[in-house]
């Protein structure tokens, strides 16, 4: 998402719509998926005996996801795009429901690194992801998703924290 075909980088509002469309729809279509699959699992399915944990975690993961996604989608990205629809017009700084998205941005942040703690459970608890010999196919696929649901994650929190979310600041910055 650095560049697009030309070697631009995105407009700060593009950059939302990519994240939008990439990551969030990924978590919205796998989230109720993985939910489900695990609630199939038994015991005897090769879980080490960390099932009911695991699925704990996975649920915990599921809720502060489903919140986090709420928050940028409906306050923050908002925001994010109307700032740069006031610099393409020419404009001032839009009013916003608070004084600077710095605010927003933290707090998207701090829960990045939430769900970073619950994805490091996970890959503790699964063995980083790696299914043990007596594993059924069924907690292969578990894994198998909750590797593909890091893999995510780990560049959806990269491209906000390292991209969207400086730009976006240096966006605010520059409007009068």
């Amino acid at each position: 998402m650095r560049e697009d075909d030309h070697g631009v980088e995105p407009p700060v509002d593009q950059l939302c719509e990519q994240i939008v469309a990439r990551h969030h729809a990924y978590l919205r279509r796998t989230l109720p998926v993985i939910v489900e699959d695990f609630a199939r699992l038994g015991d005897h399915d090769g879980a080490g005996g960390q099932l009911a944990e695991t699925r704990g975690v996975v649920a915990d993961l599921v809720q502060q996801l489903n919140g986090h996604l709420s928050k940028e989608e409906n306050v923050l990205f908002p925001a994010l795009v109307a700032l740069a629809q006031a610099e393409r017009e020419g404009g001032g700084r839009p009013a916003l429901p608070f004084p600077t998205v710095l605010h927003p941005i933290r707090m998207m942040e701090t829960e990045h690194e939430r769900i970073e703690v619950l994805m490091a459970r996970l890959r503790a608890l699964t063995r980083e992801f790696v299914p043990g010999d007596d594993s059924s196919a069924a907690w292969r696929q578990c894994l198998a998703q909750l590797s593909q649901l890091d893999a995510d994650l780990r560049e959806h929190h990269r491209t906000e924290n390292e991209e969207l979310f400086p730009r976006a600041l240096e966006l605010e910055r520059r409007l009068p």
